[in-house]
C-alpha cells in the first residue's frame, strides 16, 4: 500500500502535513503612479531611466537643464495636492563621459580614469596624485567645491624568501604568472595566477617548492592575484622581498564609495603604480548634439520601465507625436498603461493650440498651451513655456490617488503667459481637445483635465482621470489573477479566479482615505458586479462591470423665486 501526496509516493506509513498558503496573499494594490520626463540635462547617464525620490538628489545628478527644473516642479505642483514619492527623468541628448589616462613612471599607462557623469561638465573633474606620507600614494580628485581624498594607498600582498643552498634565487611576477628561479635563471617553478586566483592560495603553492618560503602580509589572504599584482623582474628572494600592489590598490580606492567623481580602469598588463601627478583636468566630456533619433533611443529605453505619466520637455509637435506613439503602446502591447501630458512652446494661439490637439486626438495625451511665470534657481522671475506648465500638470497626476481629477485644482505658478478668459475663450478650447488654465481670485487653476480626443463623449476617454482610474482598475486586477498562470486548470480555477477579483475591486472601491477610491457605489448602485468566471482549455475568462470615479464637472442650483406676502395689523 502507499498513497501520493504533495508530490510524493509515501510507502513506509508516516504522518505527513502541507500548508496551503493561498488565502494568505497579499490583497493590497501593488500598482504605482510614477510620472516620468524626457529632456535635456546637463548631468546624468544619457537614455538610462533615472530614478528620484528627492528634489536634492536629482539635483546632484541633473545639475541643470530643462529636465531637471521639470523633475523639480513635478516634486511641487501645488499646495492643496500630494507630492509624488517617485520620479523618473530621461536625458536625451547623447552625452559621453571625460576621462583621463595615468601613467607609471616608466609612462606606460597603467589606468586610466573615467568620469561617473556624463556631459562637459566632467571636464572639471581634477585629480592629483603625490607620494603618500608612510607608504603608497596621497589621492585628490575634486569637482568644483566637492573633494575627495586619501593618503597612504597602497597595499603589500605577500612576503617571499629563498631558504636553500642555492647563491641567488629571483623572482618575478607579470600579470599573469609567478616565477621562482634557484638559482638565478633556472626555473624551480613557475605558477599560473588563473590556477592560484588569491594570495592566500598563491602563498599556499611557493610554500610547496623545496626552497622557497611565502607569508601572507596583512589580511590579504583573499585578494584577488590575477591582474592585480605589481610586477616584479628578477628580483632577489636572498632576503625577504615583499610582492605588493600598490597599483591595484589605487584602482580599488577610485572604484570604491569613497569618492563618486570618477572610476578607474587597470590597462592590461600594467605593473606599476601611477607616477606622481600634479593636477589634472579630465578631458573629452560633451554633451553632444540631440537628434530626433536620441529622442527615439530614449522612448525605447523607457519602454523597460514601469511609469503612469510620461512628458516631454519639448515644444515640437513630432515628439509630441512619438511621445503618444510610446504611450499607446506601451498601454496596448506592453501592457503598461501610462498616459501623458505635453505643452507647446512660447507665444502658442488659441487656434494653433487646437490645431495641435487635433493632430493628436488621443485618449491618452493632454496638451496645454499656455506658459507660466516662476522662479528659477537664481531667484530671477522666469517666464516657462507651455512644456513646463505640462510638467506641473504631470507631476499633480502622479501625486493624487488614481481616478483624482485635476479640474480646478491649484497649480504652482506665479502668474499665467497669458490669462484666458472664462468661459469665451475656455469653451473653445475645451471643445477643441486643450486642457485650460485660468487666473482665478482663489489661485492658478486647471479649468478641465481633459485629453486631447474628439471622436465621442466618454468620460474615460475625455477625461484623463477617469481613463487612469480604469487603467488602474485593469491593472490591478489583470496582476492579482495572473498567479493562476501556470496552474492546472480544473475546477476550482474559476472560482479562485472570481474570488482574486472580488479581493480587488474591493479594495479599489474602498473610499478615501482608507483606500484608492478608484471606483464609486453605494448599496444601491455598486461600485462593481457581475463577476464571472470560466475555463476551456487552457484558456481562463475573467468579466465584470465597475464603476470608475468620474469627475464631478458641473453644479447646478436652481432657485425658486417666490413674492412675499404677508400682513400687519395694529
Amino acid at each position: 500500500m502507499s498513497v501520493f501526496f504533495d508530490g510524493q509516493l509515501l510507502v513506509t506509513p508516516t504522518t505527513a502535513s502541507v500548508v496551503n498558503d493561498d488565502a494568505m496573499r497579499n490583497q493590497n494594490i501593488g500598482i504605482g503612479n510614477v510620472a516620468a520626463f524626457v529632456g535635456r540635462s546637463t548631468g546624468g547617464a544619457p537614455k538610462t531611466p533615472l530614478r528620484f525620490s528627492s528634489p536634492d538628489a536629482a539635483k546632484r545628478v541633473l545639475r541643470s537643464g530643462e529636465l531637471l527644473d521639470a523633475v523639480l516642479k513635478a516634486f511641487d505642483p501645488s499646495a492643496e495636492l500630494g507630492a509624488p514619492s517617485t520620479v523618473v527623468a530621461m536625458r536625451v541628448n547623447p552625452a559621453v563621459q571625460a576621462d583621463l589616462p595615468i601613467s607609471d613612471a616608466g609612462d606606460v599607462v597603467a589606468l586610466e580614469l573615467k568620469s561617473i557623469g556624463y556631459g562637459l561638465g566632467e571636464n572639471h573633474i581634477r585629480v592629483k596624485i603625490e607620494t603618500g606620507t608612510l607608504q603608497g600614494k596621497r589621492l585628490t580628485v575634486q569637482q568644483g567645491d566637492r573633494y575627495f581624498t586619501a593618503d597612504n594607498v597602497g597595499a603589500s600582498a605577500f612576503s617571499v624568501q629563498y631558504t636553500g643552498t642555492e647563491e641567488t634565487a629571483t623572482v618575478s611576477v607579470t600579470s599573469a604568472e609567478v616565477t621562482l628561479s634557484a638559482p638565478a635563471g633556472t626555473v624551480a617553478a613557475k605558477i599560473s595566477l588563473t590556477d592560484f586566483p588569491t594570495v592566500g592560495s598563491l602563498v599556499d603553492r611557493i610554500n610547496a617548492t623545496p626552497g622557497f618560503r611565502a607569508s601572507v602580509t596583512g589580511r590579504s589572504d583573499s585578494v584577488p592575484t590575477l591582474n592585480a599584482l605589481d610586477h616584479a623582474a628578477a628580483q632577489s628572494v636572498l632576503d625577504a622581498f615583499t610582492v605588493r600592489a600598490d597599483l591595484q590598490a589605487v584602482v580599488d580606492w577610485f572604484n570604491g564609495n569613497n569618492q563618486d567623481l570618477v572610476r578607474a580602469t587597470r590597462q592590461p598588463g600594467a605593473g606599476a603604480p601611477p607616477a606622481n601627478l600634479p593636477t589634472t583636468y579630465l578631458a573629452g566630456g560633451s554633451d553632444g548634439v540631440t537628434t530626433f533619433d536620441d529622442w527615439a533611443a530614449s522612448y525605447e529605453a523607457l519602454q523597460r520601465v514601469d511609469v503612469q505619466w510620461v512628458t516631454p520637455i519639448s515644444g515640437d509637435p513630432a515628439i509630441h507625436a512619438m511621445n503618444d506613439t510610446h504611450v499607446s503602446f506601451c498601454s496596448n502591447q506592453l501592457r503598461k498603461e501610462r498616459r501623458s501630458v505635453v505643452g507647446t512652446g512660447l507665444n502658442t494661439s488659441n487656434e494653433d493650440a487646437i490645431a495641435a490637439a487635433k493632430l493628436l486626438n488621443s485618449d491618452r495625451t493632454s496638451l496645454v498651451h499656455i506658459g507660466h511665470y516662476d522662479y528659477d534657481a537664481t531667484g530671477k522671475l522666469v517666464l516657462y513655456p507651455a512644456y513646463m506648465t505640462a510638467a506641473l500638470i504631470a507631476g499633480a497626476f502622479s501625486g493624487v490617488n488614481p481616478g483624482t481629477p485635476l479640474t480646478n485644482k491649484t497649480l504652482k505658478v506665479r502668474g499665467w503667459e497669458r490669462d484666458l478668459v472664462n468661459p469665451t475663450e475656455t469653451d473653445e478650447l475645451i471643445l477643441g481637445g486643450v486642457l485650460a488654465v485660468e487666473n482665478t481670485d482663489a489661485g492658478y487653476k486647471v479649468v478641465k483635465s481633459i485629453s486631447t480626443w474628439r471622436q465621442n463623449d466618454n468620460y474615460n476617454r475625455v477625461e484623463q482621470s477617469c481613463g487612469f482610474a480604469l487603467d488602474f482598475t485593469v491593472r490591478a486586477v489583470r496582476q492579482a489573477v495572473d498567479v493562476l498562470r501556470g496552474q492546472k486548470g480544473n475546477q476550482l480555477i474559476p472560482s479562485r479566479a472570481v474570488s482574486i477579483t472580488d479581493s480587488v475591486l474591493r479594495e479599489l472601491a474602498r473610499a478615501e482615505p482608507e483606500g484608492p477610491g478608484v471606483l464609486a457605489g453605494d448599496a444601491n448602485s455598486q461600485a462593481f458586479r457581475g463577476i464571472r468566471a470560466s475555463i476551456t482549455g487552457d484558456v481562463t475568462r475573467v468579466e465584470f462591470e465597475c464603476s470608475p470615479v468620474i469627475p464631478n464637472n458641473y453644479n447646478l442650483v436652481t432657485v425658486y423665486a417666490v413674492p412675499y406676502s404677508g400682513s400687519a395689523s395694529a
